[in-house]
């Protein structure tokens, strides 16, 4: 884990910079040195000219070498970068995992697309306007005592009789308004009241 934290803290900065371009000098005088050493053996053993031969040879060899190392960097690069292949995920631990923390570079974030809504469309029956709080059933006592009234005797109001019968609210106004029993009860009130009272 130490060794992780390490290498996590040298992927960013100059230091990145400074230890790729020393890995690159390593290696380049290493491929030199070998070059050196190659030459000197083919030419105690196979002469000048077919030592240059080989040495060629092996040039080209070694340029076919660096620029497949080039590519394969390239597409790791690539991967990483896009999140394919084994690095779509990167377990901890995993080779994957490493393979980033050596390379330098943090894979963007996974992009999760949202999970498709569902639109639920309710069957559900056109209002026409709002229904009565109570049945006419209620309303008869009060119409019968209101329309019956002698106006010189009886002090009650029509919202005391409301909140009498109906009930009030909190303030202790009428739970239904005065408004409301002579626009949409006093007519189907009294017309009960007169049926009832033919019968």
């Amino acid at each position: 884990m130490k060794l992780k934290r390490l290498l996590r803290s040298w992927k960013r900065g100059t230091f990145k910079t400074i230890r790729l371009t020393f890995f690159i000098l390593i290696i380049a005088a290493l491929i030199v040195r070998f070059t050196f050493w190659f030459y000197e053996k083919y030419e105690l053993g196979l002469g000048n000219t077919l030592a240059q031969i080989a040495i060629a040879y092996q040039a080209v060899l070694f340029l076919g070498m660096v620029l497949f190392g080039l590519g394969l960097g390239y597409g790791i690069e690539w991967l990483i970068l896009h999140r394919r292949s084994i690095f779509h995920d990167p377990q901890p631990d995993s080779l994957a995992e490493w393979i980033v923390i050596l390379w330098g570079i943090e894979p963007p974030p996974l992009q999760t697309e949202p999970a498709p809504v569902e639109l639920i469309f309710l069957d559900r029956p056109t209002r026409r306007g709002r229904k009565p709080s109570f049945t006419l059933e209620r309303w008869l006592p009060i119409a019968a005592k209101w329309e019956n009234r002698d106006p010189m005797r009886d002090a009650f109001t029509l919202a005391e009789l409301i909140s009498d019968h109906l009930g009030t609210n909190p303030d202790g106004s009428p739970i239904v308004s005065e408004q409301t029993y002579y626009s949409l009860w006093r007519a189907r009130a009294i017309a009960e009241l007169k049926r009832r009272s033919k019968k």
